[in-house]
């Protein structure tokens, strides 16, 4: 069992070359009481490049067989591609994946030999191919069209991360010049005074926890007016404070006293 490759001639054109330029659309809308918005977009030109080579390959497995003496063949066609289709697509694309399980029955070869027979065949033919692609002026401009996409989305998967989602089409257009200088001014504006709020309500909440903490209220340690430990925890922390101000009383530990001056205030606080 081996693949053929046949080639054939086409009587048109392949339509469908690439087309000749990106071009920058703008839609302006806005809602009631606000300034209209143009966002800025792109499109393609209608004018593609012609692909004038007529080249065709039709795709077959072939299986030769000898019954009663005599040779004998069978042949099943997977699919046709054009020249081009093997620039724009994989040949999985070109066949119906139901009739090629109904053919693989009729072979009795599985999905992986199929591919290997075909990919031996025609991974020549696509490679002279693709080397001849390479020269033309089609393939200048498609790879010039993909890096101006790739530029365009990484520019703006930064830019809105710093601005926010879907801001970027309002400054900038897809080859990353700058439309609405003013609408960038105010997305600048707008960022520094998220910044300051949230500066402004760090600070304030830091605030109100220092002194929540000063005063005891969100401590963990109660102040006696306050205290809810129960009389078994009261033994508890008691000896805690017994055995704590042996330790750090100025005559053990050597120091001027702050280390017992904290351990008084936490028994005032647990209401000891």
């Amino acid at each position: 069992m081996f693949c053929v490759i046949q080639k054939i001639q086409k009587k048109k054109q392949d339509p469908y070359g690439t087309r000749k330029e990106i071009i920058v659309s703008e839609t302006t809308f806005g809602f009631a009481g606000e300034e209209p918005k143009t966002s800025y977009s792109y499109t393609y030109s209608d004018e593609r490049f012609e692909r004038p080579i007529l080249d065709a390959y039709k795709i077959s497995i072939h299986h030769s067989y000898r019954e009663k003496g005599e040779v004998k063949k069978k042949q099943w066609v997977i699919c046709t591609m054009s020249y081009y289709d093997f620039i724009d697509s994989w040949y999985g694309d070109h066949y119906v994946n139901q009739t090629l399980k109904e053919k693989l029955n009729e072979m009795g070869i599985d999905e992986d030999t199929f591919h290997e027979l075909i990919n031996a065949k025609l991974e020549p033919l696509i490679e002279q191919i693709e080397l001849e692609f390479q020269q033309t002026e089609e393939y200048r401009v498609k790879k010039e069209q993909e890096a101006i996409l790739k530029a365009h989305r990484e520019a703006e998967v930064a830019f809105e991360k710093e601005y926010g989602p879907g801001e970027y089409r309002y400054c900038y257009d897809v080859f990353g010049t700058l439309r609405n200088p003013a609408y960038l001014e105010e997305l600048k504006v707008k960022k520094k005074v998220q910044e300051e709020y949230r500066r402004r309500s760090y600070e304030e909440s830091f605030k109100r926890n220092y002194n929540n903490y000063s005063s005891g209220d969100g401590s963990s340690y109660s102040t006696a007016s306050t205290s809810n430990y129960n009389e078994d925890e009261k033994k508890m922390l008691h000896e805690i404070y017994r055995m704590a101000s042996k330790k750090f009383h100025p005559d053990a530990c050597g120091d001027d006293g702050s280390k017992m001056k904290l351990l008084t205030k936490l028994k005032d606080q647990w209401g000891l």
